[in-house]
């Protein structure tokens, strides 16, 4: 399936107009920009607008149908959309849809020669005990006083919890630091929203 059908089908979604139609178009001129902005507007409306529900898990359904192509430049924001609508099909004790997202990443992960899968393997398993995360990004908006990056930044990290958690957090990085994690970034974001406003911040800035 082509990036570009999954995109006009979106866009035609009365539901989902009024938050497409403000996403700069800057980001619509290659189908990678336009696809990270996607996958940021469902986390940003799942952590600051809970009454959105369908429309998120609307979204989350287009972004789904986007296949595995062997390009970690897109998939992994597929990968990030696969595991909210995991998260959210937990939540509301979907087990079909939470095992097909599920199926969905591990089907990619273990796509390749062997040496290859191997190694996917053990980038997951250092992923997972939260050995690839870092705060200097956020600690760097910080700083500079910045609070629509510190926003966008902080999305990002949540991102990166959610995935760990659907993964199977491993210590350090159990279950509950990242449950305690995530409230703790979701909370400033929202701050952040509530100070700034919605469209001040990534991707409608």
């Amino acid at each position: 399936m082509q990036l570009k059908e999954v995109f006009t089908r979106i866009e035609k979604k009365a539901e989902l107009h009024s938050y497409i139609e403000q996403i700069p178009a800057k980001y619509k001129k290659t189908q990678k920009a336009y696809l990270a902005a996607l996958v940021k507007l469902s986390y940003l409306l799942y952590i600051t607008q809970s009454d959105q529900k369908p429309q998120i898990k609307e979204l989350l359904e287009e972004l789904s149908q986007i296949p595995f192509e062997e390009n970690y430049d897109y998939w992994t924001w597929v990968e990030h959309a696969l595991v909210l609508q995991a998260r959210i099909a937990r939540e509301e004790e979907q087990q079909a849809v939470y095992d097909q997202s599920m199926q969905l990443i591990e089907d990619a992960l273990n796509t390749g020669e062997e040496a290859v899968v191997k190694v996917k393997h053990n980038v997951q398993a250092r992923f997972v005990k939260g050995e690839t995360l870092s705060t200097q990004t956020i600690d760097a908006a910080i700083k500079k006083n910045d609070t629509s990056m510190e926003c966008e930044q902080r999305i990002l990290y949540v991102m990166k919890l959610f995935k760990i958690k659907e993964l199977g957090a491993q210590p350090p990085y159990t279950d509950e630091k990242v449950e305690q994690e995530s409230t703790e970034y979701m909370k400033r974001i929202n701050e952040i929203v509530e100070q700034v406003g919605i469209e001040k911040v990534e991707p409608f800035k």
